[in-house]
């Protein structure tokens, strides 16, 4: 069962992306992870911060993508590795799941909601620079799940593990080691995920995260941001969708979709016993934190919608910000048609169905168009063949304006 979950998840978000877009490599993942695995190929480098952080996953995937994939395959290793890890996420969620429900399908929504997300192909899907997201995500179901045997005991620790030396974040769970704090069973992935944490702490604390000028925070706009990049997200799928929704009827219909999933909030609370209340308030608290943290540290002009006009929503970016509050809320869905039984149960199902497979499709994708790695490694071939050519040859990745260009590919892998 977890092997077809991973499988089809995994075809499924690779079915979400373009062509061109699998092809193409992705800013951290070409200009800072293989940039570095090419610089120093040791394994320890996958313990080295980026901004303040650990991303222990994608520093490992991109360090086994560099020595075991030939160079033509390194943008298409990389796009199916980073799908098939949000497949892995998708069956840890299931298997955690299990904590909440034995129904199958109400398991199947909660795992769903990573690979069909609406929000995900713009920039999240299928890079390792975004897999932190899912990991997010991913946390709660870890906490929440007693491991039975020691086998799944340790898958669920490893795992703990890697979430927490890939996402920072993953600390606003803590709080949920106090549900069934005395039961030793749950021990090994909070004590994970504490390392995870800690480790994550003294390098924020010892390499601080470079944070460009910035206007002075507008907390009227954090607050703004979970409605923008949570309910709104989930309901109307789209940054043209909201900005449209927005500029033509005001705030009214953002309001009702965050009150939807606010009366879900209060009807799990109401009905509900220890474990859906306490799974309802991470997830909850979880998307609130994320969508107000993710404006309040890298606020600019463009997430200060407190001060939008029609032609700031007409500018509206929906991106990697609203991952996390978007999926987080998602889950709700399901877990309210646990708490209200089985006819509530199918409605809650199929509410979800409704809301993942009509955003399928996405409206854009940010590497589209390109540079294709395959097409660009040709001419950097052609570069390291001239007589005056460098020790390396850069083979250019997306967005075309980042402040990394490429990959400083060298000239003897080429040749």
């Amino acid at each position: 069962m977890y092997g077809l979950i991973v499988f089809i998840s995994t075809l499924v978000s690779l079915a979400r992306l373009p062509g061109p877009a699998i092809g193409t490599l992705w800013a951290e993942d070409g200009g800072i992870f293989v940039n570095d695995v090419l610089k120093n190929a040791g394994l320890r480098n996958i313990f080295s911060p980026y901004q303040g952080y650990l991303h222990v996953v994608p520093r490992g995937v991109a360090w086994l993508v560099v020595k075991v994939i030939p160079v033509e395959g390194w943008a298409i290793a990389v796009s199916v590795a980073a799908c098939l890890i949000v497949g892995a996420v998708a069956a840890l969620v299931f298997h955690c799941s299990s904590a909440l429900s034995q129904n199958v399908w109400v398991r199947l929504g909660f795992a769903a909601v990573p690979v069909l997300v609406a929000v995900s192909p713009e920039e999240a899907l299928g890079n390792l620079a975004n897999l932190h997201w899912y990991f997010l995500y991913l946390a709660p179901w870890l906490l929440l799940k007693r491991p039975r045997t020691w086998a799944e005991g340790t898958v669920l620790t490893v795992a703990a593990l890697l979430v927490g030396l890939t996402e920072i974040q993953t600390a606003m769970f803590v709080p949920l080691f106090l549900y069934r704090l005395r039961d030793k069973r749950m021990w090994g992935p909070r004590l994970a995920l504490l390392v995870g944490v800690g480790a994550q702490a003294f390098t924020t604390l010892s390499f601080p995260r470079e944070n460009p000028a910035a206007p002075p925070v507008n907390w009227l706009s954090v607050v703004y941001g979970w409605f923008i990049d949570g309910p709104s997200a989930v309901v109307f799928g789209t940054a043209g969708q909201i900005s449209r929704v927005v500029v033509r009827f005001g705030w009214v219909p953002v309001a009702l979709a965050a009150a939807l999933f606010l009366a879900a909030f209060v009807l799990i609370l109401v009905r509900g016993g220890i474990r859906e209340r306490v799974a309802a308030c991470a997830l909850l608290g979880g998307s609130v934190i994320t969508a107000c943290a993710a404006v309040a540290l890298n606020f600019r002009d463009f997430l200060d919608y407190a001060h939008f006009d029609a032609a700031g929503w007409a500018g509206l970016h929906l991106g990697r910000y609203a991952m996390a509050p978007s999926m987080l809320l998602l889950a709700l869905i399901p877990l309210l048609g646990e708490v209200l039984g089985r006819t509530a149960r199918a409605a809650s199902i199929s509410v979800l169905a409704v809301l993942l497979l009509v955003y399928f499709f996405p409206m854009s994708v940010g590497r589209e168009f390109g540079p294709i790695w395959a097409d660009h490694l040709e001419q950097a071939r052609t570069a390291c063949q001239a007589q005056d050519a460098g020790p390396v040859a850069m083979v250019p990745i997306a967005p075309v304006d980042w402040p990394i260009k490429g990959v400083n590919v060298p000239c003897h892998i080429l040749k």
